[in-house]
């Protein structure tokens, strides 16, 4: 059985022992974890240590810190993920899907065909909820680093953020020359940051794809002779990137 993952503040960290806080101790007692049991607790921006549990009859408890432990599992270079919103858990498997392939940051972008109304005043609450997911993914394939994800954009936004990137990279239906792996493949030198731009169910709009396309680090790329859905086809292109940079396998 593999060791329990834990991510507290940084904060809190700076304690020996840690003090446990109400989520992770309902996530300890879950697990049915007994006091003295050793585990791993990470400060979630990339280092992690091993740690031994000591709780309390009354529920509470804290964690002594012991070794740092070396952590070389993260990628050598950043994949961002600016994803179009779709309708319900399909985003939430994204999210988790991305993090357990090692992307650095999530940003959820509102565009043309977005189906999902979520207003202003909600949007935070909605990030939240994909943070509290993107943590639970980190924990599950033992990173030490939990990528952010960031309240949701418009496309607009998105543009002005793109404006001065060298690398980005849009899947696109109506790509019919460059293909991802064939892009992929053709870089001298591996790149060090790049952005996946993926769009909504429908596709991006043709008003859309000419402004991305004024971006001169804009590349429009196929993912193969199959249309994939809006759910599929961020979690597929983050798996080429990753195996040609040399992250899988």
């Amino acid at each position: 059985m593999s060791v329990a993952w834990f991510f507290l503040s940084s904060l809190a960290l700076k304690n020996n022992p840690v003090p446990l806080d109400g989520e992770t101790l309902r996530h300890i007692h879950a697990l049915r974890l007994q006091d003295g049991a050793e585990v791993v607790v990470s400060d979630g921006k990339g280092r992690a240590w091993q740690a031994r549990l000591a709780l309390a009859k009354g529920r509470g408890g804290h964690v002594f810190m012991l070794d740092e432990l070396p952590q070389n599992n993260e990628p050598p270079f950043e994949v961002i993920l600016i994803v179009s919103l779709i309708k319900g858990e399909k985003m939430d498997r994204i999210v988790h899907g991305a993090v357990e392939l090692g992307v650095k940051q999530v940003i959820p972008v509102f565009t043309e065909r977005t189906v999902v109304k979520l207003p202003r005043a909600k949007r935070a609450e909605k990030s939240n909820r994909w943070q509290k997911i993107a943590t639970a993914a980190a924990s599950l394939c033992r990173r030490s680093y939990v990528p952010p994800v960031h309240v949701p954009l418009e496309f607009g936004e998105v543009l002005k953020l793109l404006a001065k990137e060298k690398l980005v990279i849009v899947p696109w239906e109506e790509e019919k020359e460059r293909g991802l792996l064939s892009l992929m493949q053709g870089f001298k030198s591996p790149p060090r940051r790049a952005f996946l731009f993926t769009g909504p169910e429908g596709g991006f709009s043709r008003t859309e794809m000419s402004k991305l396309m004024e971006l001169p680090s804009v590349y429009p790329v196929s993912l193969g002779s199959r249309i994939l859905s809006a759910q599929t086809a961020p979690l597929a292109a983050l798996s080429v990137m990753m195996a040609v940079l040399g992250d899988l396998g």
